[in-house]
Formats: structure tokens, C-alpha cells, sequence
């Protein structure tokens, strides 16, 4: 099976399960600390897709995205921030 090795630090980790558990947080916000928390679980990508409903590529720009800029930023719905920005 595919998988997607990404290890979370105990900070992010906690950080994820905490907006998971909280419920209240934006849709995409809930669904990109679940796809980040099973990827630290080393769940498998078809999986992943199957249950979170989302795309391949999906995955992996938010893996990038988290190692790259950190949790903050990969949580974040940065097209929405762009089409506000561009109606203003």
C-alpha cells in the first residue's frame, strides 16, 4: 500500500486532534488537520482519499505546504484569502 510518511511535531499533533475534537472549526480547516493526522498515522493514500473524500494531489500540496511553511499555514484557506482580496 502507498503512504505518505509525514511526522507532525507533538505541538501540530496536539493542534490537530484539538480542532478534530473542538468540531467548530471551518469545514477545509477540519478536513486538512484529519488528512494531516492520518498521514502522521500512516494511513494509506487510497484510504485517506476514500474516507476524507479528497483528491490525490490534495494530499500532497498539504503535505508541502505543512513542511514547507508549518501547521498555521497548511491549516489555512489561502484560494478564499486571494478571491477576497481580488473582490475588494
Amino acid at each position: 500500500m502507498e503512504r505518505l510518511k509525514l511526522t507532525l511535531s507533538n505541538a501540530d499533533y496536539q493542534q490537530c486532534l484539538k480542532l478534530c475534537r473542538k468540531g467548530t472549526s471551518h469545514i477545509s480547516m477540519l478536513n486538512r488537520a484529519q488528512v494531516l493526522l492520518a498521514m502522521h498515522n500512516g494511513a494509506d493514500i487510497p484510504e485517506i482519499i476514500k474516507v476524507l473524500g479528497i483528491e490525490r494531489t490534495c494530499l500532497w500540496r498539504l503535505r508541502k505546504q505543512y513542511l514547507r511553511c508549518g501547521l498555521n499555514d497548511a491549516l489555512a484557506d489561502h484560494r478564499r484569502k486571494r478571491d477576497v482580496a481580488n473582490t475588494a
